[in-house]
């Protein structure tokens, strides 16, 4: 479900990009239209991680983000 979760639940996913991930601008969140490998290399340019960390962030941001959706239903 992970990297469905990015794309069925974008709108709601983009608030917590914006909160983790707070020197990302609109237009930037913008291009990430829902896809991972997007969203890794974003936070590869934009706050210098390495592949696979920005892909653990990811990874653990979606996880909270799935059990808040899980709680709430």
């Amino acid at each position: 479900m992970h990297s469905d979760v990015l794309e069925v639940k974008w709108k709601h996913f983009r608030n917590e990009i914006n909160y983790h991930w707070n020197q990302l601008s609109s237009d930037e969140v913008d291009r990430v239209n829902g896809r991972r490998d997007n969203l890794v290399f974003l936070l590869q340019r934009k706050y210098g991680y390495a592949k696979r960390r920005a892909e653990r962030e990811v990874e653990r941001v979606v996880t909270e983000f799935e059990d808040k959706l899980r709680r709430a239903s």
